[in-house]
């Protein structure tokens, strides 16, 4: 086999994988064109390697030892190039796409291989063949995959331990049973069917994955419903309240009109006046204190605030937040609802005296907000998410892929009894790219 050959083989494959990895990453570390720039770097770092190490294998050892020491450095230098340098993702969680693409892509080389009947790189059929697959399943995943499994992705933020250790392990056999066929010297119809049996495998395994993946994120909506619901109940609440309020003002106004009266027959104008503006006072506060300007933040803010008064929970807000469309109303209500909601409960975990503080200003293209509350001492963390050993931390997940969709950093941390939960927004509604 000629160096040429080797070397058309390589290019065509790195063409294949620079598309690819440009495509499927669903939280970048950087923008586009310097994404593009590290795959480029790598498909061209690989090239090289590749070639010296096949040339040279080829001429000492067999075209399978040569495959697959080609075959390795790719998986190395593709892996580090994805998990470390253009995924933000947590590296075991950027390992399940790049495991999930590698199984693919091998799926395309074994049914070429098997449809031709040879594994010669230089192969012009076998490298049309390859085009064409590997374009047919990339304008099947642009159109039909890409938005929900990037949704499923960045929402779903645990188990990824899991289901990478199942995907390695499939992308494993799968490759296991292509090289052992690759090294038989004559095709065998037997391990024809162990391959085909093996892509089937683990083309099952990855359906049974991302139906996984979707039930979870439909619980994890049916969930948020439920935790906007409690909200939306908290706030029927406060209405109720605001209700019985106005009941009592107009079932005391007669007593307030005794007084006025009394002052009127004794001609104290001055204490009429003063009386009537306490009482005006008193009753522009009982109806129209507001937290802040933002209607969707301030009704939130109003029904945890009562919540917190029957619950004997002391809350302080300091709150300059004006009405905003770079942030959505639904969006805010889901961090400000889960937020107030982890810190009533964690306030209701312990004896001491309970408190919430919250702070929300908005800080140039940024919207901060910072959330304290007397919590347990135990509060278990796992890579720097609060896990509860009682309950699915369902308001966590919820924060997360929320802030998410605006370029949000969420920080949970706690210390000396406080919990403190920081949201900080881009301030501005994320675009589809």
């Amino acid at each position: 086999m000629s160096t040429i050959g080797i070397l058309i083989g390589i290019l065509a494959n790195n063409i294949f994988h620079t598309i690819w990895f440009c495509c499927i990453v669903p939280e970048p570390k950087y923008d586009r064109k310097r994404t593009r720039l590290i795959v480029i770097a790598t498909s061209i770092l690989y090239t090289c390697v590749a070639t010296f190490l096949c040339t040279v294998s080829f001429q000492n050892f067999s075209v399978p030892i040569g495959l697959f020491m080609g075959y390795a450095a790719e998986l190395l230098l593709y892996g580090i190039m994805y998990c470390f340098f253009i995924s933000a993702s947590n590296p075991v969680k950027s390992l399940f796409l790049f495991t999930e693409y590698s199984s693919m892509h091998t799926i395309i080389i074994i049914i070429v291989s098997l449809i031709a009947d040879a594994y010669t790189l230089g192969n012009p059929f076998i490298w049309t063949m390859r085009a064409v697959l590997n374009l047919a399943v990339l304008i099947f995943y642009l159109l039909f995959f890409k938005e929900k499994m990037f949704r499923m992705y960045k929402e779903i933020r645990s188990g990824y331990r899991m289901i990478s250790a199942i995907s390695i392990m499939c992308y494993f056999i799968q490759s296991l049973f292509w090289f052992y066929n690759m090294k038989l010297n004559r095709r065998e119809l037997f391990f024809d069917v162990l391959l085909l049996a093996s892509c089937g495998f683990t083309v099952a395994v990855y359906v049974m994955i991302f139906w996984y993946m979707a039930q979870s994120e439909r619980t994890n909506r049916m969930k948020q419903l439920q935790a906007n619901e409690k909200f939306l109940q908290a706030q029927v609440d406060s209405y109720k309240k605001m209700g019985e309020s106005a009941r009592q003002t107009r079932h005391d106004f007669k007593h307030h009109s005794m007084v006025v009266a009394e002052y009127a027959k004794n001609k104290d104008y001055q204490a009429i006046l003063s009386y009537l503006s306490e009482y005006n006072e008193k009753e522009y506060k009982k109806y129209h204190e507001t937290f802040c300007k933002n209607h969707a933040a301030d009704t939130v803010l109003s029904a945890y605030a009562s919540r917190c008064e029957h619950s004997g929970i002391e809350i302080n807000a300091d709150v300059w937040l004006e009405e905003n469309e770079r942030v959505s109303d639904y969006d805010l209500v889901t961090i400000l609802a889960n937020i107030l909601e982890n810190a009533v409960n964690g306030c209701m975990e312990t004896e001491e005296k309970r408190r919430v503080e919250i702070t929300i200003e908005e800080k140039g293209s940024k919207l901060v907000i910072i959330c304290k509350n007397t919590c347990a001492s135990d509060i278990m963390f796992e890579n720097g998410i609060p896990r509860n050993r009682e309950r699915e931390g369902i308001g966590v997940e919820s924060i997360l892929s929320t802030a998410a969709k605006y370029g949000g950093v969420v920080d949970f941390s706690a210390s000396d009894g406080i919990f403190v939960c920081q949201v900080i927004l881009s301030n501005r509604k994320s675009k589809k790219k």
